[in-house]
């Protein structure tokens, strides 16, 4: 089974993003959206951009039992035992993981405005979590990510 992603133009140089469709139940959300392919993520995350998108309340989820940290310092990590992520294949067949998701949301009121944008233009990272359960041909050569 194949499952296409593709190179987001808006990234020197173009990154490679996959479209999946999360699934909450806890938190009752469903929702599409793009994950950055980061073999430097551990794990998959949801960031700041995202969080804020949805109207995630934090404080009614588990903390983390460590902080992720990366552009921006660290943040506060929180984590939703119960995730889905769907991907859908080539031929259309809908391919599920289960998967622990890293909930990052920064303390935006201490930062500055410059680093606060930053941090609002990052995706949510797809990490070696789930990219470990495949084979991942990023070839832009050809233009290709499955």
């Amino acid at each position: 089974m194949r499952i296409y992603g593709f190179f987001d133009e808006q990234f020197e140089p173009p990154a490679p993003f996959i479209k999946a469709t999360l699934e909450l139940e806890r938190l009752g959300f469903t929702f599409p959206t793009s994950f950055h392919i980061d073999t430097g993520a551990a794990v998959t995350a949801l960031l700041d951009r995202d969080v804020e998108l949805l109207g995630i309340k934090v404080d009614k989820l588990k903390k983390a039992e460590r902080s992720l940290g990366g552009i921006g310092g660290f943040a506060e990590t929180y984590v939703i035992n119960d995730a889905v992520i769907v991907f859908r294949s080539y031929e259309g067949r809908l391919c599920r993981e289960k998967l622990r998701l890293f909930v990052v949301k920064h303390d935006l009121s201490k930062l500055p405005k410059r680093t606060v944008n930053m941090l609002m233009l990052l995706p949510s990272l797809l990490g070696r979590d789930i990219i470990y359960r495949y084979k991942l041909v990023c070839d832009r050569s050809r233009n290709e990510i499955c």
